[in-house]
């Protein structure tokens, strides 16, 4: 089921579907890195009415296509779902992210220790950055 009154979501200066999506890494690094969408809209934001097996299809490899990771990595069918999308070029976001979702959705091999160990280094300059801030702030 659509929501008629959903606006397409559109990107300042794109005239062409293919414009829109190559400009999508651009607004997401914008507006911070990442974005919450339906899948309703990026169903719309594709040109297309329902979100079917095929469409999804076509937004996933769009999306790659683009560097923007997605969250759930399988995009579903639900057109009320939301996604996360986030822009891959931004370094330090789209590193967490691609290690949370490969932690959370991969089985344990050789390679857990390291990608846990790289998730817990970023997270600690995360917090110090925040502890630095909260200082300058005089919080």
């Amino acid at each position: 089921m659509t929501n008629i009154d959903l606006p397409v979501p559109t990107i300042p200066g794109a005239s062409t579907i293919e414009e829109a999506w190559a400009k999508l890494p651009g607004y997401l690094a914008a507006i911070g890195g990442y974005d919450l969408w339906s899948v309703e809209m990026l169903v719309r934001f594709d040109g297309a009415q329902r979100a079917g097996s095929r469409i999804i299809e076509r937004i996933e490899r769009q999306l790659a296509a683009n560097n923007v990771g997605h969250l759930p990595a399988r995009l579903p069918t639900d057109s009320n779902c939301r996604v996360l999308l986030y822009s891959r070029d931004q370094p330090n976001l789209g590193f967490v992210l691609r290690l949370v979702h490969e932690l959370a959705t991969q089985d344990v091999d050789d390679n857990t220790n390291a990608s846990v160990h790289q998730l817990k280094v970023l997270l600690d300059g995360h917090a110090q950055l925040q502890r630095s801030i909260g200082r300058v702030e005089g919080r």
